[in-house]
């Protein structure tokens, strides 16, 4: 079916966007929700095609579909963690800067940057105009078509034209990777010409990603993960054994809140005490079961990414990225 509405889509482009019905009220909807003109979204809407594949790419995301060592491997390399302490390094003094100024920890700011964009060296194979497009109206959306209004306005208030920008297949832009909405409610502009700007502004994009972790709560200092040792029945459970394991609570769901005692009971049990709410966290990583405890900083990393495991490898990058740095320091 879906192939289908993609089909519909592409051989309509041609003939004219803006004449069919779902792309109307869009932009009635845009017209009396922002100061842009009837033009002015026509001119935007005109350029518009949609995207066989991000339609693909959407539905084959790694935070689902790979294994939990697949997908650390490839975001907690060698590599990307040499590459972390690089780019800490050679923007030390702006993140020192940057987190005294929003109480975010630089290790977390470089591994996000780190794994959304491999620190400014990716900014994506799409343009933001098609991809969000797609998402907006493959199936109908109207939270992808309040993005593509918001996209809009970015254009309008930068002069920039979408069609020429860079962006990942969900037109998520710039160096941390923000979708238009994010862009205009968390970007920042730290270097203070005027413009936020997260394409080619160092200053700029690190500060906007601090922005949005501090923004949705976080605490420097406190607890992000931490990894605690399970009796040796479950310590050697393969991904397909922990997908299947029977618990009065959810695993690997960062809207699990529970206490330490409700894990514990519940069956997985360890000699820590902790306080607070915790999401546990059961993976197969290098050949055993290691249980991790997500607390509110965890929590705070799934809103830049409604992943668990990409939260915990944003921990497990940050952590190694900080190894290295005071090993050099």
């Amino acid at each position: 079916m879906r192939f289908f509405l993609f089909l519909f889509l592409t051989l309509n482009v041609e003939s004219s966007i803006a004449e069919r019905d779902d792309v109307k009220e869009f932009i009635e909807f845009a017209i009396s929700n922002s100061d842009l003109d009837r033009d002015e979204v026509l001119a935007f809407i005109e350029d518009a095609k949609p995207s066989k594949k991000a339609v693909v790419l959407k539905n084959n995301q790694p935070e689902v579909k790979a294994t939990w060592d697949s997908y650390r491997n490839t975001r907690v390399s060698a590599t990307r963690i040499i590459n972390g302490l690089k780019f800490l390094l050679d923007h030390k003094i702006l993140l020192e800067n940057v987190e005294k100024d929003f109480g975010v920890s630089k290790f977390y700011i470089v591994s996000i940057i780190g794994i959304e964009t491999n620190y400014g060296r990716n900014y994506g194979s799409f343009n933001p105009l098609d991809a969000i497009f797609t998402r907006a109206f493959d199936p109908k959306s109207k939270y992808w078509q309040n993005e593509l209004l918001e996209l809009f306005k970015i254009a309008k208030r930068y002069n920039l034209k979408p069609k020429n920008m860079r962006s990942s297949w969900s037109g998520a832009m710039g160096l941390g990777q923000f979708i238009p909405s994010s862009y205009n409610s968390y970007g920042v502009d730290y270097n203070n010409d005027g413009v936020v700007d997260l394409m080619d502004s160092r200053e700029d994009g690190i500060a906007s990603v601090a922005n949005y972790l501090k923004v949705h709560g976080w605490i420097n200092n406190a607890l992000t993960v931490e990894e605690v040792e399970i009796e040796n029945r479950i310590s050697s459970l393969s991904e397909f054994q922990i997908d299947e394991l029977v618990l009065p609570y959810r695993i690997n769901n960062f809207r699990t809140k529970i206490t330490a005692d409700e894990i514990k009971d519940g069956g997985l049990e360890f000699n820590e005490n902790f306080s607070g709410k915790i999401t546990p966290l059961l993976m197969h990583q290098s050949g055993k079961t290691r249980l991790f405890l997500g607390f509110d900083n965890f929590r705070v990393i799934t809103k830049y990414n409604r992943s668990s495991k990409y939260a915990l490898a944003v921990h497990q990058l940050a952590e190694e990225i900080e190894k290295k740095y005071y090993e050099t320091i």
